[in-house]
């Protein structure tokens, strides 16, 4: 599984390394162009900032660009790998198809988490040499914010766990879930594409009534009964979990006992 991880996160950063460089070039020459028109509105210019606002604006986008494209290429590369001709390879390794899941899925964590943290470096590229007035201003924000936070912390500890770990297995649930879609598709015979766009709106539908008509009227009887927000909380952590499991096993079911159906 180690090789087959090393395998996938290569494909993907071959990729993603383009992405990334168009989000560190336009942080710099949004830079650059923002302190040419801070130069000039300060010489009297009021007009000058048209070019900086337009970079900005594309060093924003190539932003949304990585980080879409880090979940995207992982879920492309899950259906092309296993579901086109290149299953044979794939389902061919030693590798069981446990270990291909996990190898597939962590690797696209870690792209998305690698896609953020380059987001954020290139952010601090973006703010080197600004004028120290918005930079304090700045600081202060984010020095109240993170006292707030650690208030939070320390006045309920529990609280931060259990967000800690609702975000730990909220991470992966949307992956899995669109990697079951295009599993459930692949038992169709014909039309698969277009059953997994079927599979994924039916999907989409079920989670918007269970959330408007299930789990919304179970939260509010909880509120009204005088329930803590840790039992509330826990409610939700099991929910995505279970999310997590089940996906993960009938993935594991499907590419297991219906291979002959999808290769």
């Amino acid at each position: 599984m180690v090789k087959l991880l090393k395998h996938e996160l290569i494909a993907l950063f071959r990729v993603l390394v383009f992405f990334a460089a168009a989000v560190v070039v336009f942080a710099v020459l949004g830079r650059i162009m923002l302190a040419v028109d801070i130069a000039r509105v300060q010489s009297g210019d009021q007009n000058g900032i048209i070019l900086s606002i337009i970079f900005i604006l594309f060093y924003v986008f190539a932003i949304c660009a990585l980080v879409i494209a880090a979940w995207a290429l992982g879920v492309s590369r899950f259906y092309k790998t296993l579901f086109t001709g290149e299953g044979y390879l794939t389902l061919s390794l030693p590798v069981s198809p446990m270990g291909i899941i996990w190898a597939k899925l962590l690797s696209s964590i870690i792209a998305m988490f690698a896609a953020c943290i380059v987001s954020v470096l290139s952010l601090c590229i973006f703010l080197v040499g600004l004028p120290w007035g918005l930079l304090s201003e700045l600081g202060v924000e984010i020095a109240l914010s993170l006292q707030m936070w650690g208030d939070s912390i320390v006045a309920a500890p529990g609280l931060f766990v259990e967000q800690l770990i609702l975000f730990i297995v909220g991470v992966p649930v949307s992956l899995l879930l669109v990697y079951t879609c295009i599993s459930l598709g692949q038992l169709f015979t014909h039309h698969r594409k277009l059953m997994i766009f079927v599979i994924v709106l039916v999907l989409y539908i079920l989670i918007q009534i269970g959330s408007a008509y299930i789990l919304s009227p179970i939260t509010a009887a909880l509120s009204a009964a005088g329930q803590s927000v840790h039992l509330l909380m826990w409610l939700e952590i099991l929910l995505v979990a279970a999310t997590d499991v089940g996906c993960f096993f009938l993935i594991r079911y499907i590419l297991k006992n219906k291979v002959n159906f999808l290769v």
